[in-house]
């Protein structure tokens, strides 16, 4: 009688147990960033979310691993909002990431899942990834010279008037459409000490900025041969949106290099952030 008794709890305890117990799924590497690396551990059961996993990392040819924030457990969490009819789960798993590491360099992550429950399956996964390397002019790219519209003396050649005339080869107006000579992958864009205001009412604006004050850049370059907008040294280079909504609208672009440039009097300096546009 006593051993019936024992099987019949241990049946009904048993699906609880496996229920809590954790199966480990789909690990996912993130794009790198220059200093971060993200994962994320997909997992199923761990009904009471009792487990946990430990990370540790070390830089490829190290041999003493250091320890990195435990991975958040995920699961259950609801994101939208009823009135855009948006809603979006988040699967049962952990993710985090490993910071302020060094760009350009490889690491050695290990992820190790425990669980007083059990564990059913692969518990410790180890991954090698790199850092984004931060991406840098080309070395023998074309100089191209750009002047504020009340720019007096001097010029280094090859010079155009305000950014666009240089990106794009056009003159006065709106030509952002009209591409007579634009920039190629690989150009180094030198912009030269000023004011680089568009006059929003003045259709023939010296810097070809459209009546919302934009400057929208479309070209493309190449990982090999970005295309650079810098400043050219000679003092601060100042784009002032003159109060208006985006001041760079890149959506379009591929491989653009942004330096030490001064950005103000705008809602958005850059709006990026879209592939295949």
């Amino acid at each position: 009688m006593r051993i019936r008794v024992a099987l019949l709890l241990l049946g009904a305890v048993w699906p609880l147990l496996s229920q809590n117990s954790t199966t480990p799924g789909r690990f996912i590497v993130e794009h790198p960033t220059l200093h971060n690396l993200g994962f994320e551990w997909w997992i199923s059961g761990d009904e009471n979310r009792n487990a946990q996993v430990n990370v540790r990392f070390r830089a490829v040819g190290e041999s003493a691993w250091r320890n990195a924030l435990p991975l958040l457990r995920i699961g259950g969490e609801n994101v939208g909002r009823d009135r855009e009819q948006l809603h979006y789960t988040v699967p049962q798993g952990f993710a985090g990431s490993i910071f302020n590491l060094t760009p350009g360099t490889e690491y050695e992550c290990r992820f190790t899942m425990t669980d007083p429950d059990g564990i059913h399956g692969e518990s410790v996964r180890t991954v090698t990834v790199r850092t984004r390397t931060e991406p840098q002019a080309y070395s023998n790219g074309r100089i191209l010279h750009v002047y504020p519209p009340d720019h007096k003396g001097p010029r280094q050649e090859p010079s155009f008037t305000g950014l666009l005339e240089a990106y794009y080869g056009a003159g006065l107006g709106d030509w952002s459409v009209v591409w007579e000579r634009p920039a190629q992958p690989g150009d180094i864009i030198l912009v030269h000490a000023g004011l680089y205001r568009p006059e929003r009412l003045n259709y023939v604006d010296p810097l070809a900025a459209p009546f919302d004050g934009t400057f929208t850049l479309t070209l493309k370059g190449t990982p090999e041969r970005p295309i650079t907008i810098r400043a050219a040294g000679d003092g601060e280079a100042i784009f002032d949106g003159a109060g208006n909504h985006i001041l760079f609208d890149v959506m379009a672009t591929s491989h653009h290099i942004f330096e030490n440039l001064t950005f103000r009097n705008t809602d958005v300096a850059i709006l990026a952030g879209k592939k295949g546009v």
